[in-house]
């Protein structure tokens, strides 16, 4: 039976986020249509399919799904100030950006925290401390800035 823990997302030590960050191949499951300032993410740890196919002329490529039996986590985030969703082959890291996790980041220095400070009227003191969480799946980059630490939870 699966853990219906929940609980908020503070760090990326979470028994939850240390799950997620575990995972071997993570992909985007739902991003839910927002409901007033509610953003919800489910994202699923994808199995390999035991036929091979071809895919853009490269031969033996096991296709991933999400499965029945995958593990599907849910982040909401209530009260988000922003967020983007980035074509996974087109996202981009950089060395000037400082973030702690893998699958499941938190960012203390973000270009996406510069570009939501120069861009709305959010600070630190109204809605409060910002941050920017970031979700990576091997489909897309779902990038939150946000003062509320999201609920997470493996359902």
């Amino acid at each position: 039976m699966k853990d219906n823990m929940a609980n908020e997302l503070t760090s990326i030590t979470h028994p939850v986020a240390v799950e997620i960050n575990n995972c071997k191949q993570l992909l985007t499951k739902l991003i839910e249509p927002i409901n007033q300032r509610l953003l919800t993410v489910r994202i699923a740890d994808a199995v390999a399919q035991e036929e091979t196919t071809s895919v853009g002329g490269i031969s033996s490529v096991h296709l991933l799904e999400i499965k029945p039996e995958s593990e599907v986590f849910k982040l909401s985030f209530v009260d988000f100030v922003t967020y983007a969703v980035t074509e996974e082959m087109y996202a981009q890291s950089s060395d000037e950006q400082v973030s702690e996790g893998e699958w499941l980041r938190i960012y203390s220095k973000s270009f996406f925290l510069d570009f939501v400070s120069k861009t709305t009227w959010a600070t630190s003191e109204f809605p409060g401390p910002l941050v920017h969480y970031q979700i990576n799946t091997l489909d897309h980059t779902i990038d939150i800035v946000t003062s509320k630490p999201p609920e997470i939870e493996r359902i």
